[in-house]
């Protein structure tokens, strides 16, 4: 049975009363000029602040508290990883660091001829021991084998994301932080006796809206310096 009209209307502006408009949401993802992605971002950026606020208003506890804070690390590190990918492949693909981001070194066989092979193993092998010789080559990585902390490190490289200082001193690496956060996805503690797992993942996800706010002023400068897509 639904809730009556007067609860829900209640609900609604709670939760909406100290969240931005949608022109702060526009400013905020500008730079992606993917329109259908910058729409799914804002829109998954909005309902993570809904939902923040749905399940503070409750003061969740206990298995409601652990699948909010799930919902908030799951929700906060695609949008890290939707931004960091459209960037890097969008406006930095000519350079050095996306080029090693791209590829990797592996060993590869080589071939010879009979007669070489012969050579070699009168030279180097023992009687009867199967000789295989390879060398080093760079090869690309398919795109789904490029890990997010790779992303991440290349992103750093290029001067996107970066480490600060805050007022106090401390300094705050905003990509360890936002690595941290992707790796700790899908291992959210879902059992209520585990305090220890649900403060920490409690924390990561508060650190995780907070990095938000750094991480998109870093990246929107970077592009505005290199004058990439709109700051041309």
């Amino acid at each position: 049975m639904p809730l009556s009209k007067n609860v829900k209307d209640e609900i609604y502006n709670y939760c909406n009363n100290h969240l931005a408009d949608e022109s702060w949401y526009e400013d905020e993802f500008e730079f992606i000029e993917d329109a259908d992605l910058r729409k799914r971002l804002i829109e998954e950026f909005k309902s993570i602040r809904f939902a923040y606020k749905l399940y503070e208003g409750l003061e969740a506890k206990d298995e409601n508290l652990i699948f909010e804070v799930r919902y908030q690390i799951l929700a906060y590190a695609s949008i890290y990883e939707a931004v960091i990918h459209y960037v890097l492949y969008n406006y930095y693909q000519k350079t050095t660091e996306f080029h090693n981001m791209q590829y990797h070194i592996v060993p590869t066989r080589m071939s010879f001829s009979e007669t070489q092979m012969t050579a070699v193993k009168n030279v180097l092998s023992k009687p009867n021991e199967v000789l295989y010789i390879y060398h080093k080559q760079e090869r690309k990585k398919e795109e789904t084998q490029v890990r997010f902390d790779e992303k991440c490190k290349a992103a750093e490289a290029l001067g996107l994301i970066y480490k600060i200082t805050n007022e106090q001193g401390d300094i705050i690496d905003i990509p360890a932080e936002i690595i941290e956060v992707y790796s700790y996805r899908n291992a959210i503690h879902l059992v209520a006796e585990q305090r220890k797992g649900i403060q920490y993942a409690l924390d990561l996800s508060k650190k995780a809206y907070r990095r938000m706010r750094p991480f998109i002023d870093q990246i929107k400068d970077r592009l505005k310096q290199d004058k990439k897509g709109i700051y041309k």
